[in-house]
């Protein structure tokens, strides 16, 4: 029984006009039998409870007036209910509007998650790293680094994701599709950024090991240059016989044994390849954890994040309010 009840009220609420003007189309056949019963009283038993003797042009006047009540009354109705219509598309359309602006915040943002992510850049620094000037590849790196902390503040300050969800325990959706999905990529892209930040860790110690290991090269064929020409000179001055020559000869021997010294201890101090390959080897593997896996998924997430919110868009334009939906009955697909 209570059922039903809901039912009607549902329908009397949507449809309340249709309701009014069947009710305004009844009631004068209710009063005409009202009319004729108290009739049929007064002749058996004489009791007087209406007019008495009430002809067809007294009944055709009172239906002339009613029906030209009914008409202004339902003339009005429909004007009100157009108005209260036109209304409410404003006020929905302006909802959907301010709705919008938000949207297209919160995606521009995405966009530029999902972009900071860029591992083409450091792939290309670890491969031709021997061919590439030390601090282009230190600039590189750099501002990856800013972008992707840049990007973290934006995303954390302008946008729903990064939320504690502290609204949705009050929440009789809770949890819904909405905020399923928004942990899913706020997970995600914490996960993608503390991987990417190792990587670039990674590639500041292999940079920084070859641009020690060219240093070391250099300054090596300089001294390697350095002891022959001393050589040169020691023969030379070993021609003159002279008693200078012979202590030029001692202190040039002196500064070969000290650059010869240098040179073991700058070979000792040389990074082997073995050593940069294997760095280049674990950043190479996180960029193809990033590039092929990690990223793909977030851009899947917020690609059905973003589908959602603009169904919700619809809702508001249409309806006024948002329908969330509780994560377990969420069987429903969203155009993305």
């Amino acid at each position: 029984m209570k059922k039903w009840t809901n039912k009607a009220e549902m329908y009397i609420k949507q449809h309340w006009i249709r309701c009014i003007v069947i009710f305004l189309i009844i009631l004068p056949l209710l009063l005409n039998i009202g009319i004729y019963i108290t009739d049929v009283i007064y002749n058996a038993f004489g009791w007087t409870l209406t007019a008495s003797g009430l002809d067809n042009q007294d009944w055709l006047s009172f239906w002339g007036i009613y029906l030209s009540v009914v008409i202004a009354f339902i003339g009005i109705c429909l004007a009100w209910k157009s108005s209260a219509e036109d209304r409410k598309m404003d006020k929905n359309e302006r909802l959907a509007q301010e709705y919008d602006a938000d949207l297209k915040e919160e995606k521009n943002i995405l966009i530029e998650v999902c972009q900071s992510f860029n591992t083409d850049i450091i792939y290309k620094v670890i491969n031709e790293l021997n061919n590439m000037d030390i601090r282009e590849c230190r600039r590189i790196l750099q501002n990856s680094r800013e972008r992707i902390l840049n990007v973290q503040v934006k995303f954390e300050l302008l946008s729903d994701i990064a939320g504690d969800f502290q609204k949705c325990k009050e929440c009789d959706f809770n949890p819904c599709y909405d905020r399923e999905n928004m942990i899913a990529i706020r997970d995600l892209y914490y996960k993608t950024e503390k991987k990417y930040l190792e990587m670039l860790n990674d590639c500041v110690i292999c940079v920084d090991k070859m641009e020690q290991q060219q240093r070391n090269e250099k300054i090596m064929q300089n001294e390697e240059e350095q002891i022959s020409l001393l050589q040169q000179r020691i023969g030379l001055a070993k021609n003159m016989s002279t008693s200078t020559s012979v202590e030029d000869i001692k202190r040039m021997e002196e500064e070969i044994t000290q650059l010869r010294y240098n040179l073991e201890t700058l070979k000792g101090q040389r990074v082997e390849n073995e050593e940069i390959k294997k760095l280049a080897n674990s950043v190479a593997e996180t960029i193809n954890l990033i590039s092929q896996e990690m990223k793909p998924q977030l851009i899947s997430y917020c690609k059905s994040y973003m589908g959602w919110k603009n169904r919700h868009k619809r809702e508001l334009l249409l309806e006024g309010q948002i329908q969330y939906i509780k994560y377990p009955d969420c069987n429903k697909k969203t155009d993305l």
